[in-house]
């Protein structure tokens, strides 16, 4: 039976699954990741990059909608009691109900959403906290996507949730994960971007792992010199 090799001085949860370090006494940062299919897809890099540097959480579950994270915080990020928690949500808020101006969570109950999250993660956790912002979305591939959907998911709700998690985070002094910049023109968005018009490439969501993961390490506790 083949077995998996040994992490060197890490434990690593990615999707649910853990992989045990040689030196269980290993003490390191705990990081985790929280958010949707985006997150699920960059959290194997951000795994790789950061591997023997931090104890890597990221639940299995797609975080979904800002209503169903902020139900689901005290077992994917409270109840760890990291070092540093990064997420993200937006996308599934801002499915629109086609023919009307009805989203899954509104414009209003989003921002709610982000203040109370980011509230009860610096109340419950000593955790340092950034918010990653909405992906684009490519709305000529998007749409023949989701024909068959009673919901349409548009750049320009991407753009308008995406003003609005800016504007609270700048308010809450959270730090800001831009992973738009990495796309800023359509030749680039047509490079990293799948045929769905919002998921990624191979190689989208390790250029989208990179940066988490740059991120991340800026923000883990210094060492206290020995």
């Amino acid at each position: 039976m083949r077995t998996l090799p040994l992490l060197a001085a890490a434990i690593l949860f990615i999707n649910g699954e853990s992989l045990r370090a040689e030196d269980p006494k290993a003490s390191l940062p705990k990081v985790v990741l929280l958010g949707d299919s985006i997150r699920l897809s960059y959290a194997p890099t951000v795994a790789k990059l950061l591997e023997g540097k931090v104890e890597l959480i990221s639940p299995k579950p797609n975080g979904g909608d800002s209503s169903n994270l902020l139900k689901n915080l005290d077992e994917w990020a409270i109840k760890p009691q990291p070092e540093v928690i990064h997420f993200n949500c937006g996308i599934h808020d801002m499915k629109k109900t086609k023919g009307k101006e009805q989203f899954q969570v509104s414009p209003e109950q989003y921002e709610a959403n982000l203040r109370k999250i980011v509230e009860r993660l610096r109340k419950e956790t000593k955790a340092k906290v950034i918010f990653a912002v909405i992906t684009p979305v490519i709305d000529e591939r998007a749409a023949p996507s989701r024909a068959k959907a009673d919901y349409e998911l548009l750049e320009a709700s991407a753009q308008r949730y995406s003003e609005i998690a800016r504007k609270v985070m700048k308010e809450l002094d959270v730090p800001v994960n831009d992973l738009r910049a990495l796309m800023p023109d359509m030749a680039t968005r047509d490079k990293l971007m799948s045929g769905d018009g919002i998921h990624f490439t191979g190689e989208g969501a390790a250029k989208l792992g990179a940066q988490v993961a740059d991120i991340v390490s800026k923000h883990l506790p210094v060492k206290p010199k020995q």
